[in-house]
């Protein structure tokens, strides 16, 4: 693709991150901004530009969802790809757990070094580890201890120093997560076993302490990517500047506002240091927010105003969306009440007939379980995570594995870092295929054909119930979010100044992913006790719609209309001109564009009043490039009974 075609759907804040100089840069991209985009557009870009190898080029992402997206989009934008790390002759693209592995094994093709086994069945082996001592039901939790200990580099003796230090919550005696832990790093390394994190850590080692294969390794990777970058851990951060040396041309993007995972290592502090790591990067900013409504995006600024960390962040960003709906912060008596609204609300967007999802979210899933049974009870689908998609997304990629190793890889990754059900479900699945196929060949074909063969879970797609933590990452249309009371917002477990301030962040992710309607709630009672507001809704904006009582008022299923009668093409209009501007804004937020830049007002209204039939008179309308790229989805609205 020419680099001016690149450009050409870029706002001015984007078009800037993408084509500036190529030394180290940092890009504080808020919520919906397009900061997948702005990465993407600038791998292509400078590949365009004829100063990037693309086989030198390296990308590193969190999760393999994140990774399968952006070699999707540099496919769209002409950059061919191969899916695996470590093929030499296009962008390597991966996460830090896969990008460390491909290390090692070149390190061991090279040195006949053996690359350690991933641990199979973790809880398996932490229960040896301990010997007669069993965990029990908290093996899983003790796992988790280690994996944060892992991810913040702390060593078996420092572990229970440091939940104390760091007020750190547990649900197991850190005295007792300490001696389990140094079981198990004894039980792995007398098995030649690794976790994933290991991966890390020795890959980090070798390019330390071999300066040939550091070397090597920094001429192949000359260009550096990093998504996501608030989240990274001290251990995926040693690895980042192992791999980066001393060289300038690394490419970071970031939002401090979403640094939400700090219970599970990360520091935001090290995206912060940054600019002091890198010696004076260009620091750019993407502030405008293609998602949201300005109502919605003005209680996020709201919720962390307390945070002097990222206040001024919050003040920058900007809705580039027309005004919508006024967000709604319901009141309620209890949480029987709390339910019942949220059920009338989901009940309301059903009735609009509006394409765009809606989801229910929660700091916790205990209290999305009994909205659970009120939709289904009511015969409202509620979404099995995306089921169909995600299992055979998921099972496309363990047909690409090609060795059983590549396959417990795999399925250890997937188990360790998805928050999908369904795709831990296929890795469950897998794991239990390598286990009874001790004979015979096994290779991703094999293991795909079992694991299609035996898929009995039906389709459902419908309402998402998600915690703050999963929907990161998602939008919806309409967003209710329960909960708004101390204790839960922010959460008991949170003490310390840091904890708090994530909390903050964390509320503020969960009114991001509203893009149209947020509704927000509070119940004054829950398990019939007394509760406290939370203090991030307090002295709310004057925008928001505040109210104190059981349901909430059901607004209409389309546009409020006058109550004297009306001329039925009048009124078959004006809802015409609303759905096209509902595909419009849809389309618009996908592209990171402005709504009026994909269809304007003044269009909208020649297409109602000549109400085009077919592709042809629409681009009579539109001209033929916008029709054919916008037509199927215009006239399936026009074809729709008014």
């Amino acid at each position: 693709m020419k680099p001016e075609t690149l450009l050409a759907e870029l706002d001015d804040d984007q078009r800037r991150a993408v084509t500036c100089a190529p030394t180290a840069t940092i890009v504080h991209a808020g919520a919906g901004s397009g900061k997948t985009r702005v990465l993407t557009h600038r791998i292509a870009w400078r590949i365009a530009q004829g100063d990037v190898d693309p086989s030198r080029v390296l990308a590193i992402t969190f999760t393999r969802e994140a990774a399968a997206e952006m070699r999707r989009r540099l496919r769209a934008l002409g950059v061919t790809r191969h899916d695996r790390p470590g093929d030499v002759d296009q962008p390597t693209i991966g996460t830090f757990h896969a990008v460390a592995l491909a290390l090692l094994r070149r390190r061991a093709s090279d040195t006949s070094a053996v690359v350690p086994n991933i641990v199979g069945n973790r809880v398996t082996l932490l229960n040896q580890a301990v010997g007669e001592d069993s965990l029990g039901r908290n093996a899983q939790a003790v796992l988790a201890e280690i994996d944060w200990a892992h991810a913040r580099t702390i060593s078996p003796d420092r572990y229970a120093q440091e939940v104390q230090r760091l007020h750190r919550s547990t649900t197991v005696d850190p005295r007792r997560v300490a001696d389990a832990y140094v079981a198990y790093e004894q039980l792995k390394a007398k098995r030649g076993l690794a976790d994933l994190d290991d991966l890390i850590k020795l890959a980090t080692r070798t390019l330390n302490d071999r300066s040939d294969f550091a070397s090597a390794t920094r001429f192949r990777f000359r260009h550096l990517f990093v998504d996501e970058a608030q989240d990274m851990n001290p251990l995926q951060y040693a690895f980042f500047e192992a791999l980066r040396g001393d060289r300038d041309d690394v490419f970071i993007v970031g939002d401090p506002l979403q640094a939400i995972y700090g219970w599970n290592g990360a520091d935001p502090a090290l995206f912060r240091s940054l600019p002091d790591a890198l010696n004076q990067p260009t620091v750019l900013a993407l502030p405008s927010n293609y998602r949201c409504t300005p109502e919605v995006l003005e209680i996020a600024r709201h919720v962390v105003a307390s945070s002097a960390a990222v206040n001024d962040q919050a003040r920058e960003l900007r809705s580039r969306r027309s005004s919508g709906l006024p967000v709604e912060f319901i009141e309620v008596d209890d949480d029987i009440d709390e339910v019942a609204v949220a059920r009338r609300v989901v009940e309301q967007h059903v009735r609009s007939g509006i394409e765009p999802s809606v989801a229910v979210l929660a700091r916790t899933h205990q209290l999305l379980e009994p909205v659970k049974s009120s939709l289904t009870s009511a015969g409202i689908p509620v979404a099995s995570r995306r089921a169909s998609t995600m299992r055979a997304n998921a099972i496309d990629e363990v047909a690409e594995c090609r060795t059983r190793h590549d396959l417990t890889v795999w399925a250890a990754d997937v188990i360790v870092e998805s928050t999908d059900e369904d795709e831990r479900i296929v890795a469950e699945q897998l794991q239990a295929y390598l286990r009874s196929s001790t004979q015979g060949v096994v290779d991703g074909r094999s293991a795909a054909a079992y694991l299609r063969a035996s898929h009995s879970t039906p389709e459902r797609y419908g309402v998402e119930l998600l915690t703050f933590h999963a929907a990161k990452g998602r939008e919806f249309s309409t967003v209710v979010i329960i909960g708004a009371e101390r204790g839960l917002l922010p959460h008991a477990s949170a003490t310390s100044d840091a904890q708090l301030s994530e909390e903050a962040r964390l509320a503020y992710v969960a009114c991001t992913r509203a893009a149209d309607r947020l509704v927000i709630t509070r119940a004054r009672r829950r398990n019939n006790r007394v509760t406290t507001l939370s203090p991030y809704f307090t002295d709310l904006p004057p925008s928001v719609r505040h109210r104190s009582q059981s349901l909430p008022d059901a607004p209409p299923a389309k546009l409020p209309r006058l109550s004297t009668p009306a001329d039925p093409r009048v009124t078959a209009d004006k809802d015409l001109k609303r759905r096209l501007r509902v595909v419009r804004d849809v389309i618009a937020r996908a592209n990171f564009s402005l709504p009026e830049a994909v269809l304007s007002d003044a269009e909208i209204s020649r297409i109602v009043a000549e109400k085009p039939s077919d592709l042809e008179q629409l681009s009579k309308i539109l001209g033929p490039l916008t029709a054919s790229r916008l037509g199927p989805a215009i006239l399936r609205e026009m074809s729709e009974p008014a």
